[in-house]
């Protein structure tokens, strides 16, 4: 009977543990922690954002060019790159503005000729020490309704090209002795199984782990290292419809969407202060799901259930 008591001892505090070290910096993160001034924090000049002309991305720009830091804008080379620098450039005035326009899901490693050619071209002669690895589209589709290059590009954006970009500004602030942070934007989809989204859940699953692991060697350095799990938010990010079919489950996410300039706030609010920031009750919410049940019953349970729902029979591309 005192084995049994001991044991139920220990389990009940184990759950205390994992749940109070869970919730506690996600709530003062939420609550409590306000933004914070990060040309202050970091003593920086200049910031990179990566898909920094729509959305989030120009959200965190924003921020950014308001705290007093010049901002390097890397976006795809269209018209919403040239209309974003504009506009905060007529905004900002005081403020410096370099566009770097390149596709990131597209690259030639062996050779060097690249989007880092233009990357490292375009920021030579300053010092980043603020570093937002935001870039990221979504592919709904089977994995194998897609061909490989499809999924390759999808990689290549959401996950190797911030490996890469990281790789390069850490090595120079730690070379320079600056300060600085480097900010990565995930998914719930990096941690929770996602059928028809699988290079992408992959990819952000690829940043959770690789930021939690580079905080632990940054941090040496004077540098921190955040991951954020992003919920449903209000940009256009559902309406590539090229690679995001129209179905029911988006008009979920429709109605709990938050706007890029609260996430955006959320990073200022977190970097340096935790290491992975879960925001939104939905993120929450897939959290608390995977600490009750095991991938090894929740899998089984996706796999049967998703093909029976209506947008998995409209669409039978997504399976």
């Amino acid at each position: 009977m005192e084995i049994g008591l001991y044991i139920l001892y220990f389990l009940s505090a184990i759950t205390v543990i994992g749940f109070t070290t869970y919730f506690l910096p996600q709530l003062l993160c939420a609550y409590v922690w306000k933004p914070q001034d990060l040309k202050k924090k970091y003593d920086a000049k200049w910031a990179f954002v990566s898909g920094g002309s729509q959305g989030l991305g120009r959200a965190i720009s924003e921020k950014l060019a308001s705290q007093g830091l010049n901002v390097v804008i890397c976006a795809l080379d269209n018209d919403f790159l040239k209309t974003t620098t504009a506009d905060l450039k007529a905004k900002y005035p005081n403020v410096e503005f370099r566009a770097v326009g390149v596709n990131l899901g597209q690259s030639d490693h062996a050779n060097g000729k690249d989007y880092m050619e233009k990357i490292i071209a375009a920021t030579s002669d300053i010092d980043v020490q603020v570093v937002f690895n935001n870039a990221g589209y979504l592919v709904m589709r089977g994995f194998i309704k897609s061909e490989i290059t499809t999924h390759l590009q999808n990689l290549e954006t959401n996950s190797i090209c911030h490996m890469r970009v990281t790789h390069h500004f850490m090595k120079l602030m730690k070379e320079k002795n600056l300060r600085g942070c480097f900010v990565f934007t995930s998914s719930p989809t990096g941690f929770f199984p996602a059928p028809s989204n699988v290079l992408y859940a992959s990819s952000k699953a690829f940043l959770i782990h690789f930021a939690s692991c580079l905080a632990c060697e940054a941090r040496s350095y004077g540098i921190d290292v955040l991951v954020s799990n992003m919920g449903p938010m209000n940009t256009a990010f559902y309406s590539d419809t090229k690679n995001v079919p129209k179905i029911g489950t988006l008009d979920f996410f429709h109605k709990i969407q938050s706007t890029p300039v609260e996430c955006a706030d959320v990073l200022l609010s977190s970097v340096g202060r935790i290491t992975v920031r879960d925001h939104s009750g939905y993120t929450v919410f897939n959290r608390i799901l995977l600490r009750i049940l095991d991938l090894n019953l929740l899998v089984p349970i996706i796999a049967f259930a998703a093909p029976l729902t209506g947008d998995f029979k409209k669409n039978p591309d997504l399976i």
